[in-house]
């Protein structure tokens, strides 16, 4: 199991927050970062949420009784980091099931009042056969209209569980508000995990860019070299996403790097190595 480092962090709004920093994680986020796609991105996912789910283990933020865990995976990107594997390769037996939810989002009109693009979503397929009493999610967070209403359906259609461990491989604090807020409402505890940074969001309403004002880092040793690595690589431009399309970057290669290209034209930057 590859080393890692999990620091608290205090923001405003937000429920239990901490950011996981790791190997795997600097090679989803900053190098090779936006040009790892396809199967050695669903590989190296894989091994991000592996480890993210060891110190789930290790620092017992789970229960010792397998049974009293599932995983709820969102699609499509909890299938590309293999959440049901990860989770089930830390733990000493299986755990109670895997649930699935998937939710497409869609822009809305955007105010004058708003600082960014906003989102609503709707839900298109919910399975929860295998709920206990915690979840354990991943899921990209930008304006966080997916998991506002998978969440809220979810609530209403099956039993609640007492908290969440939410992981986001790409977050942003302003999405995250939201989300702890139907958790909040619902009595549902909620422990947020950020990878590699909480990172701002971009007017667009779904850039999440290492070089956004409002990106925070976890002020590790590891984090100040991120940072000025991804300052140099995305040339300190405050709207290039980290990530670009989540899903298409382990199911769509060449739509996911047709993505990039537009970004790259858009503002005047080709992504150096």
């Amino acid at each position: 199991m590859e080393p890692y480092t999990l620091t608290i962090q205090h923001v405003n709004g937000l429920p239990r927050t901490f950011i996981l920093e790791s190997d795997s994680i600097d090679r989803l986020l900053v190098n090779p970062g936006r040009k790892l796609l396809g199967l050695p991105r669903m590989q190296t996912a894989y091994e991000a949420t592996t480890t993210w789910c060891h110190a789930l283990y290790e620092q017992e933020f789970l229960p010792r009784d397998p049974q009293q865990i599932c995983s709820m995976t969102v699609l499509a990107e909890g299938v590309g980091h293999n959440l049901p594997g990860a989770l089930a390769s830390v733990l000493p037996a299986p755990q109670r099931g895997d649930n699935f939810m998937g939710v497409s989002r869609f822009a809305l009109r955007q105010s004058d009042q708003e600082t960014h693009t906003p989102f609503d979503a709707l839900v298109g397929y919910m399975r929860v056969h295998s709920p206990a009493p915690v979840w354990v999610m991943l899921d990209t967070v930008a304006t966080g209209a997916t998991l506002v209403r998978g969440l809220e359906a979810a609530f209403k259609n099956a039993p609640k569980p007492e908290q969440i461990l939410l992981g986001t491989p790409a977050g942003s604090a302003v999405g995250m508000r939201r989300i702890a807020a139907v958790c909040a409402r619902e009595n549902v505890q909620l422990t947020c995990f950020f990878f590699g940074a909480i990172f701002g969001l971009w007017r667009d309403g779904t850039g999440l860019p290492w070089c956004h004002p409002d990106t925070i880092l976890s002020g590790t040793p590891r984090s100040e070299k991120n940072r000025a690595l991804t300052a140099r690589r995305f040339n300190n431009i405050e709207g290039f996403c980290s990530v670009g399309d989540c899903s298409a970057n382990f199911f769509d290669v060449a739509a996911a790097e047709k993505i990039l290209r537009a970004e790259e034209e858009r503002f005047g930057w080709k992504l150096i190595p």
